[in-house]
């Protein structure tokens, strides 16, 4: 301690003058875009380097259960192809067509990629991938895994990705019970990581524990359909509204591999959006 004390004071005015410093920097970086801009893109893309090289050797020892994966997803990918063709040979000019429109409208584009980052233990959990703006991500695309939906990016670089986590209580994700048009909000309580909450939902709907909930579409970010849990419980909200608790089907805690989903039409979306807000009158002609 005496030894310690003693460095302190010969090399009190060097301490002073490094702290001060590092206060300078702080309020430069937070203060100026233009710094707070080079930040974030240096900090992701060294974080996303690190997180790169440690996740390659994590990756080796899930092998096996990636395969099992990848093996079910080829399957479930089979029997679709396979229950199209059927439906082709039963009417093929019907759904030559559909299959025809699809392909030249086509409207979401999917990025394969890893999640080299995942947080579940915090209210605002992030995760980080291994494409960016060179892979054609963008801000605001969706991610999704073989088991539903799982985030949207927040911040892209030229080879990794920032993603807000569907365990984050600054995000809300479109939702609806399958089987019938309401629909209501997704959102995180920050409590337990294999549930979310679907508000909203008025309180005369008929839900069922196991319903399916997914996404309805209603949003530029997801196609319609896909799953994000099942129901588990349900009450009643303050609000009059009911308030349900969803399991999820995909375990956070064991993310390997997923899809960026890019819709195609989301600029042309967002605009129409933007300046059909009637409320604003410069908006009316």
């Amino acid at each position: 301690m005496q030894y310690i004390l003693s460095l302190i004071r010969r090399n009190g005015m060097l301490l002073i003058f490094i702290f001060l410093e590092l206060i300078a920097l702080f309020l430069v970086f937070k203060r100026n875009i233009y710094h707070e801009t080079i930040l974030a893109s240096v900090s992701t893309e060294f974080t996303g380097y690190i997180d790169d090289k440690i996740i390659k050797v994590t990756k080796f020892l899930n092998l096996p259960q990636v395969n099992q994966e990848l093996l079910e997803e080829n399957a479930s990918l089979r029997k679709n192809l396979i229950k199209y063709k059927d439906l082709n040979r039963q009417n093929s000019s019907n759904i030559t067509s559909d299959l025809d429109s699809l392909k030249y409208n086509q409207k979401f584009t999917f990025i394969p990629t890893e999640i080299i980052n995942n947080s579940i233990t915090k209210t605002q959990n992030l995760i980080t991938l291994n494409k960016g703006i060179n892979d054609g991500v963008e801000k605001g695309d969706g991610i999704v895994t073989n088991n539903g939906v799982i985030g949207i990016v927040i911040y892209a670089d030229k080879n990794y990705s920032r993603a807000i986590s569907l365990l984050n209580k600054d995000i809300s994700v479109n939702a609806r019970i399958k089987g019938n048009q309401y629909f209501g909000t997704i959102k995180w309580d920050g409590k337990d990581p294999r549930y979310v909450q679907l508000l909203e939902i008025p309180k005369f709907i008929k839900v069922n524990k196991g319903d399916v909930i997914e996404t309805d579409g209603k949003s530029p970010v997801f196609p319609e359909g896909i799953v994000i849990g099942k129901v588990v419980s349900k009450e009643i909200d303050e609000t009059g509204e009911l308030k349900i608790q969803v399991k999820l089907k995909q375990d956070f805690g064991n993310l390997s591999y997923g899809y960026i989903i890019t819709n195609l039409d989301k600029i042309e979306i967002n605009k129409v959006e933007k300046n059909g807000d009637i409320t604003n009158p410069n908006n009316v002609q």
